[in-house]
């Protein structure tokens, strides 16, 4: 049996296999896409909010596995896992936030986008000083989804998948609100899970397959300075993103095993994790 997570991005595989830490394969979009004569997936991501283009990542993701099911590497996933996750910078009305991914246009490059927000930070007035480097205040943010297949004895072939836009209902974005307001900058971190039924998102599912949703937050710094003393570590922002407990290392210059005690991502998987116990 295996875990899907739903990413193309390499450096995010590796950080979810390590916190996963399990005997259970993992696989990722790379590996699938090898295989041949498959429908392939697409997840249209137009929404604003973080929630939202993670449900259509699920969904997606959801349909990719039912247009595939009779292929073996398609067979032995039980579970999906997608998440949403980026850097918000208070100072900076919360940007690059949901778009922290494309934040310096497409296609994606994450040096790029670096550039852009240091770039951002150094045009500020207001910063503070921290041995010499300008800083702001920053958290990450996950929104962490998972669907168990185990769950669903009838895999519908009819799944409509429009985009993500359509998934912006009251109630995601309440759920949304009501997370961003529980960072506290003042810690490291924090998590809650959550479920909500699949059928409020898509029509013809029994009422009692759930979604669930796992959030963490990682409070820190951002630095107009890059640091990377591990040659290899570290993706998206982590080069000039400090946490509060170690304001002298980025995330790219940290084992990633530490890295997986305080992030966004271990704190989301740690909900996930208190929920399976429950």
């Amino acid at each position: 049996m295996s875990i899907f997570i739903c990413t193309s991005n390499q450096g995010k595989l590796k950080e979810f296999s390590n916190l996963l830490n399990n005997n259970e394969d993992i696989i990722g979009l790379v590996e699938l896409k090898k295989v041949e004569n498959i429908q392939q997936i697409e997840a249209i991501e137009n929404s604003d909010y973080f929630l939202s283009n993670a449900l259509i990542k699920i969904l997606s993701a959801l349909k990719y596995i039912i247009d595939n099911k009779e292929i073996s590497e398609f067979k032995a996933i039980h579970k999906i896992l997608v998440d949403d996750s980026g850097l918000c910078v208070p100072e900076l009305n919360y940007l690059p936030g949901v778009h922290s991914a494309t934040y310096a246009g497409e296609p994606k490059n994450d040096e790029n986008n670096r550039n852009k927000l240091i770039k951002e930070l150094n045009e500020l007035e207001k910063y503070f000083i921290f041995k010499n480097e300008k800083r702001l205040q920053a958290f990450f943010v996950c929104f962490l989804i998972e669907l168990d297949l185990t769950e669903i004895h009838d895999l519908k072939e009819t799944i409509k998948i429009i985009d993500a836009k359509s998934l912006v209902i009251k109630s995601v974005i309440e759920f949304e609100r009501n997370c961003l307001e529980k960072v506290n900058l003042n810690i490291d971190g924090g998590s809650f899970s959550q479920s909500m039924p699949i059928s409020s998102l898509l029509k013809g599912f029994n009422k009692e397959i759930h979604i669930k949703v796992h959030y963490g937050f990682c409070s820190g710094e951002i630095s107009n300075l890059e640091q990377n003393k591990i040659l290899g570590t570290g993706h998206g922002y982590d080069h000039m993103f400090y946490s509060l407990s170690n304001r002298d290392l980025s995330f790219a210059s940290i084992p990633l095993e530490e890295k997986n005690k305080k992030s966004h991502r271990a704190f989301a998987l740690n909900a996930m994790l208190k929920s399976l116990k429950k």
